[in-house]
């Protein structure tokens, strides 16, 4: 069953794209581990074209060659605003530094990227003709976004006071962070622990599949890196990297799409 979705509220992630140091490795170790498809859409200025993939006819996920090849692979996530330069000013009067100033993207929408007072960077969405996904919740699709910091206490606050986020801490699961946006589960966070030091402080974008069995046996297969794998409350997660270096999340989920979301 698909969740598809015509729109996002404010303060929702929204959207996830990679900036990849092998553009073409990295578009056919995700339409052949996915099922996606791909369709290379141009830009402006003479910069590179810009990947949007599908997943049954909806907008899953984007992607583009880095900027910099020095630069490495990475994914960045987009959360959703009805209004991206007056929540940059607020994001920079709350300690974020502005990493990307707020920028129209054709006819598409409007943006800007942020770096939290912490360090994690992530993007702000104003949607015009794109919102972001089309479809979430299933497999093939973007189904949660996650921030590991050093200091969870001003994450919290500063993510509170930017979209009035609240947080249902889980002391079963060793205090996992919740996020909520308007009463919805929203992704989560997590304290860098002794054992993730050297890990800096970011934002994760997870996908889900059918079989975590099956999906990490096919990373490997496509070249990929499969950096951990463990069985969580929620199902099996493992955290991946194309053979572009761009690392990711899978999840295999214990319960249903809509379980998860409500």
């Amino acid at each position: 069953m698909s969740y598809t979705v015509t729109k996002y509220p404010q303060g929702t992630f929204s959207w996830a794209d990679f900036f990849s140091k092998d553009i073409a490795a990295s578009k056919a170790f995700l339409t052949a581990l996915f099922g996606w498809t791909s369709e290379d859409m141009p830009t402006t200025l003479g910069k590179p074209d810009y990947t949007m993939f599908s997943l049954d006819g909806h907008y899953v996920a984007g992607g583009s060659p880095a900027f910099d090849p020095n630069m490495p692979s990475f994914w960045n996530n987009y959360i959703s605003v009805d209004n991206v330069d007056e929540m940059v000013a607020k994001a920079e009067s709350l300690g974020a530094k502005i990493t990307m100033p707020a920028m129209d993207v054709l006819d598409s929408g409007r943006m800007s990227t942020i770096q939290d007072p912490i360090g994690a960077h992530v993007s702000l969405w104003q949607p015009k003709k794109h919102i972001g996904a089309g479809i979430v919740n299933t497999p093939g699709a973007m189904t949660w976004n996650e921030l590991y910091t050093p200091d969870l206490e001003t994450a919290k606050k500063f993510y509170t006071d930017l979209f009035g986020w609240t947080y249902d801490i889980d002391e079963k699961n060793d205090g996992y962070t919740t996020i909520m946006n308007r009463g919805r589960m929203n992704g989560g966070m997590m304290q860098i622990t002794e054992e993730m030091m050297g890990m800096p402080p970011s934002w994760a974008v997870y996908f889900t599949v059918k079989d975590m069995d099956t999906a990490v046996a096919k990373v490997k297969e496509l070249g990929g890196q499969v950096h951990m794998q463990k069985d969580v409350t929620v199902g099996k997660i493992a955290m991946i990297a194309d053979p572009a270096g761009a690392s990711f999340m899978l999840i295999q989920m214990s319960m249903t799409p809509q379980e998860w979301t409500e």
